[in-house]
């Protein structure tokens, strides 16, 4: 799916920062030390230096960056979960919003990095957020909850994290995009309306701003339109 939402310029950012893979295996026992330069070069622009969610490409994001930090966060996840985020990313757990590194980081390299990010981990006292089981279950149960996760992940960066076309992305524009917690807009927005607009099926390429969105998004497209009624109502 060719995106050019905020979350893909997030990603391209990345992708300049980090000049190639890593493409010397390490030798030996894939320790913390290791982990730290690959951490440097791969997640420190999200996750931060202490990893606590406040690098600078973190700003960038619609669905929060992790805080790798929190101790009672981070103690339930298993090595084997902590891995396939690291590998995996966004494509096996769609409530992220992070690339997967297993097409540029060896097994080594990705073990390297788990063990350095368990460093990072300090008491911040009990858990006052989601648990990941919580946020797996809710994003897997609660269609407004995936709504809000599509949401922030492909058109906040252009339309706001509440809707009032106030998006990083939008600061450049010549046309603002369409401010969607506007109580007026929102009543005239259904799923068709929205998949013709995606898609570009109402209106030719070259005269608009929002990217084209392949039709295999549509599966996506109810939930989105369920969360968006919902910016209308918050004041």
């Amino acid at each position: 799916m060719k995106l050019s939402t905020g979350h893909r310029w997030m990603l391209a950012m990345l992708s300049l920062a980090v000049t190639g893979s890593f493409s010397t295996a390490m030798a030996g026992d894939p320790g913390p030390a290791n982990g730290e330069s690959i951490y440097n070069r791969f997640c420190i622009y999200c996750h931060g230096e202490k990893g606590e969610g406040d690098g600078p490409a973190g700003a960038l994001s619609g669905v929060a960056t992790g805080d790798l930090s929190n101790k009672a966060y981070m103690s339930q996840l298993t090595d084997q979960e902590l891995h396939d985020r690291i590998a995996w990313g966004e494509e096996k757990y769609p409530y992220l919003q992070m690339p997967g590194w297993r097409t540029s980081l060896s097994e080594d390299e990705i073990r390297a990095v788990m063990k350095y990010v368990r460093t990072l981990a300090v008491d911040k006292g009990p858990l006052t957020t989601p648990s990941p089981k919580e946020r797996e279950r809710k994003f897997n149960t609660d269609p407004l909850e995936r709504g809000r996760v599509y949401y922030l992940h492909y058109c906040s960066g252009c339309h706001g994290k509440s809707g009032h076309g106030d998006g990083d992305a939008a600061k450049n524009m010549t046309t603002k995009p369409v401010a969607l917690s506007n109580p007026g807009i929102a009543a005239t927005i259904t799923t068709k309306s929205v998949n013709d607009y995606l898609t570009a099926r109402k209106q030719r390429k070259d005269t608009r701003n929002m990217p084209i969105f392949e039709d295999d998004f549509k599966d996506k497209v109810d939930e989105i339109v369920l969360y968006i009624k919902t910016l209308a109502k918050t004041k």
